[in-house]
């Protein structure tokens, strides 16, 4: 017996960055952020200052991920991703 998937259960909707944010305005991606959506925008430029306001904002897991971001991504960090070399 086969059955029909609900049309419901097909739809996904799926937050995306909006098309008018200036990834160049720190308050527009802190709001993408608070949203969910607009990591592709942050930066070695402007991740302190992110990391700055969600803790003054109380948002600890934003400023987790923040900090999580620039320890893997920042110019100090020393990590190789190539699956490669994984044993």
């Amino acid at each position: 017996m086969q059955t029909t998937p609900s049309p419901a259960l097909n739809q996904v909707d799926v937050p995306t960055t909006p098309a008018n944010s200036d990834p160049g305005d720190i308050d527009s991606v802190y709001q993408n952020l608070v949203s969910g959506v607009g990591h592709e925008q942050v930066t070695d430029d402007n991740v302190e200052e992110l990391i700055r306001r969600a803790d003054a904002d109380k948002h600890p897991v934003l400023a987790a991920e923040l900090r999580e971001w620039r320890s893997a991504t920042g110019e100090d960090a020393n990590i190789d991703l190539d699956p490669a070399h994984r044993s």
